[in-house]
């Protein structure tokens, strides 16, 4: 079987001067693409790598792959992760992980938490801001959490996202609107312990804890390898709260409408409440558990890195058949 591998290489980013801090930082390396490229050998694919762009197109049809790996980001747009999904569509190319719909709502975090709210999914009372000027009409509870509305691998945030009064989500708010260029998502902080639950097909894997010394999982966390951040998996939990969070990993994916594999962050207060941060429907998958927690919790559950590319790629090919059918 033929596998292309799309993605968004960080060594061929379209950098500039004006590009806020971490930019790029949710693209991926070439190790990883190296890995999957040498997984799917390893199973028995033909695989070949093309950069996630138009320019690629050509190739591509002409490689003329039975499915595609697609790990693409890209680089512009608030559902940028929507538009490989949508030339794939166009081209009647297959592809695995969510189509234009899945993409669109996850990545935009606030539409994401409404739809959690439709299907009844606990979320912390939020909201989405475009201007300074809408600030008056905010309603919530401080603290707040102050973060960009379409981003991803912690961009935007650092270690004054929790804000405490006026003044602060006043500095945040601008921040983010003057340097990220984004939507501004306000929620209200839950002070507790924070997981992230990965799913590959719908077999939901062993839960990650992360624990921060500033109590959340900023930017600059995510990016030092030395930082204190570490994790726990599984995590520290009982049996029925387990079970508990992981349909709720669940439940979100399918209202999504994500597929074959997704990582979803949450929290859970002092009392046990869970509250669902964000779901990232292309979860990092660099080969060093220490740097990703899918990695982390598929090791966790017996399985290979191998295993993980294989699981993603039948899970997609499974789905793909029952459509055809």
């Amino acid at each position: 079987m033929k596998v292309a591998v799309l993605a968004n290489l960080k060594e061929d980013a379209p950098v500039s001067p004006d590009d806020p801090p971490g930019r790029w930082d949710d693209l991926d390396e070439r190790l990883t693409i190296d890995t999957i490229l040498e997984s799917m050998r390893e199973i028995g694919y033909e695989a070949k790598y093309f950069p996630a762009d138009l320019r690629s197109f050509e190739e591509l049809k002409e490689f003329n792959p039975d499915i595609v790996f697609n790990s693409s980001e890209g680089h512009y747009g608030e559902s940028r992760e929507a538009q490989m999904p949508a030339v794939l569509d166009l081209l009647r190319i297959p592809y695995t992980c969510a189509g234009v719909l899945g993409m669109s709502l996850s990545h935009n975090k606030h539409i994401a938490k409404q739809m959690f709210r439709y299907a009844g999914l606990p979320t912390a009372n939020f909201f989405v801001m475009s201007s300074m000027s809408e600030l008056d009409g905010l309603g919530l509870k401080f603290p707040m959490f102050v973060k960009p509305a379409s981003e991803g691998s912690s961009i935007g945030i650092n270690e004054k996202a929790i804000v405490y009064d006026r003044g602060e989500l006043e500095y945040q708010a601008s921040m983010i609107l003057n340097t990220i260029h984004s939507k501004v998502l306000v929620e209200e902080y839950i002070e507790g312990r924070e997981f992230t639950i990965g799913i590959l097909g719908n077999e939901v894997l062993p839960i990650v804890e992360i624990i921060s010394p500033t109590g959340f999982y900023d930017r600059e966390q995510k990016e030092d390898l030395h930082s204190e951040v570490y994790r726990i998996c599984p995590a520290d939990l009982p049996v029925e709260k387990t079970h508990e969070l992981q349909q709720i990993a669940l439940k979100a994916k399918k209202i999504l409408n994500l597929e074959d594999v997704c990582r979803m962050d949450l929290r859970m207060d002092r009392e046990g409440n869970p509250y669902i941060l964000e779901v990232n429907p292309i979860p990092l998958m660099h080969p060093d558990p220490e740097q990703a927690s899918l990695v982390y919790a598929s090791r966790a559950a017996g399985f290979t890195y191998t295993d993980i590319v294989r699981k993603i790629i039948e899970s997609a090919l499974s789905r793909l058949d029952s459509v055809t059918c």
